[in-house]
């Protein structure tokens, strides 16, 4: 039996509703994921960008799927121009 990717988990995290998004605002974004057995908090920061709360290293599961319904705005405010 083959391993189920980590992008393949994460679609099915989403699927299966396991992933609450709690709180998105421009200062960050929070949410919590119901992995194999444990729950695991996770979002973005601006000063320090994406984190989970797993033992995975990198980009997990988790943060893929938060990923999948988010969209963070990497630009400042302060350096948009205006929409002609």
């Amino acid at each position: 039996m083959s391993r189920e990717s980590t992008t393949a988990k994460a679609a099915r995290y989403l699927v299966e509703g396991r992933l609450i998004v709690s709180h998105v605002q421009r200062g960050g974004v929070s949410a919590t994921c119901r992995g194999d057995g444990t729950i695991y908090e996770l979002g973005w920061r601006p000063a320090s960008g994406w984190s989970c709360t797993c033992p995975a290293r990198g980009r997990c599961s988790h943060l893929i799927a938060l990923g999948h319904v988010t969209a963070v705005d990497l630009e400042p405010p302060n350096d948009r121009r205006p929409t002609q």
